[in-house]
């Protein structure tokens, strides 16, 4: 029985050797490796594609957060030298103002921050306030909206608190000083809704950043 099959198997061979076009199955047996060859590539990149992406990704998110630190650090210490109950007077002072702009975020010393008011500085300084500002909605970009809504409320205060200052300081704010204490107090509260839901702490564990 096995040897019938075997003479069978031989016989069929031997058939499709003498019968076939070894041009076209060779043509054919080319193709075929073309094409895989296309689909492994294809795979390949998409798959370099994603990793880039996720890469990229990562590195924004980590740059966000790291931004976010340092100015919640920076309203930290500016907050703790005001007294919210007496005229505001220290809010203003540029030696503690310098506190919320000296950083490697908005990089105004207290030399450039001393300019305000200066025509040749004006554009300079409202670019770096609005810095703040702008993180806010990058956040949006890499991060789901309805996790960081706390954290943009208190990045786009910092810019208005600054901005507002500013203005007063120019003297383009009517009447008293009462828009730049609202100001103040909305970024003070929004800065303590931070802190108080450990919003940066979440997001870190949530995208395994710095964890």
């Amino acid at each position: 029985m096995i040897f019938y099959i075997a003479f069978k198997l031989a016989f069929v061979l031997h058939f499709i050797y003498e019968n076939i076009n070894w041009s076209i199955f060779w043509s054919a047996f080319s193709a075929i490796g073309t094409v895989s060859a296309v689909i492994v590539a294809y795979w390949q990149i998409k798959k370099q594609i994603e990793l880039s992406n996720k890469q990229f990704l990562f590195k924004k998110r980590f740059e966000l957060l790291k931004a976010c630190h340092i100015l919640t650090n920076s309203f930290g210490s500016y907050q703790l030298v005001i007294d919210k109950d007496d005229d505001y007077s220290k809010m203003l002072d540029i030696n503690n103002l310098v506190s919320l702009t000296d950083n490697e975020i908005i990089e105004v010393k207290l030399n450039l921050l001393s300019e305000i008011g200066k025509e040749n500085k004006e554009k300079q300084l409202e670019k770096c306030f609005r810095i703040p500002k702008e993180l806010s909605e990058e956040l949006s970009y890499v991060f789901e909206n309805n996790k960081i809504g706390p954290l943009q409320i208190f990045l786009q205060n910092y810019s208005s608190f600054l901005i507002s200052m500013s203005f007063y300081k120019k003297g383009m704010l009517p009447g008293d000083v009462g828009e730049v204490k609202t100001n103040f107090n909305e970024l003070y509260e929004s800065w303590e809704k931070v802190q108080e839901i450990a919003i940066l702490t979440s997001i870190e564990k949530e995208t395994k950043i710095f964890y």
